[in-house]
């Protein structure tokens, strides 16, 4: 049995130095049947080359023109990136990305190969509310609107409570599992596909991986904070077995 993804999304946390002595321990890592991949800032990306699959943190809706600072898949692609992150919570709230425009993302990443990490989750008041299931529902409807069983089949979903992102929070063994059977159920009674990889995300860290592995319904991990810290990430990838 392959053992969990786990995927750092080093957000903005690192300057050179950090991803130097980042790069040293992961080369350090045994990686004999783990399935790892990095996602850093788009300066960083280089590093990895050789050490472990990367991805980028975010993509343009846009193929090429006149748009100062975005990067566009078709760019990712001549680099041979074959991740990218999609529809973070950070991204949503501070560029208020829209369903609409993610699902836009997640085609032109598609249409290169790339294999989006596609993020959705409930923010506190409406966990609070019993709406995390409506959220999740109105946020896969949306990120995947009018792609194919086939096309879906190739997205890994994180799902990230947003509440618990960077809060040390995370809900219980028992939420997790139920929101992870659902997102399963729910891609594969609409969308017509057998296996969905989920992912969890959220304050992942060293501290609490070990009781995260034991719930079976979870693929693997998207990692904020602790994909910053050398040994916290190499510990975690350690605990997959």
């Amino acid at each position: 049995m392959m053992s969990k993804i786990v995927i750092g999304n080093q957000k903005m946390y690192m300057n050179k130095e950090d991803v130097l002595t980042f790069v040293e321990t992961l080369k350090n890592t045994n990686m004999d049947n783990k399935q790892v991949i990095v996602c850093p800032t788009f300066p960083f990306l280089e590093y990895y080359n050789g050490v472990v699959p990367v991805g980028a943190q975010n993509v343009s809706i846009n193929d090429n023109g006149a748009y100062t600072g975005e990067v566009s898949a078709p760019q990712l692609k001549s680099l041979n990136i074959p991740y990218c992150i999609v529809g973070h919570s950070e991204r949503r709230e501070y560029n208020k990305e829209t369903d609409e425009e993610i699902n836009i993302k997640v085609k032109k990443l598609l249409d290169q190969d790339i294999t989006p990490i596609l993020c959705i989750g409930e923010k506190l008041e409406e966990r609070q509310n019993k709406s995390t299931e409506t959220v999740i529902k109105n946020e896969l409807n949306g990120d995947l609107k009018d792609l194919s069983p086939e096309a879906v089949k190739k997205i890994i979903i994180a799902y990230e409570p947003i509440w618990a992102i960077g809060t040390g929070l995370t809900p219980t063994l028992e939420e997790i599992d139920e929101a992870m059977n659902f997102i399963k159920d729910y891609v594969k009674t609409t969308y017509n596909v057998e296996k969905t990889t989920i992912l969890y995300g959220g304050s992942v860290s060293d501290k609490n991986i070990d009781e995260l592995n034991t719930v079976e319904s979870i693929d693997g991990y998207l990692i904020g904070g602790a994909s910053s810290k050398p040994n916290a990430f190499k510990y975690i990838i350690d605990s997959q077995n």
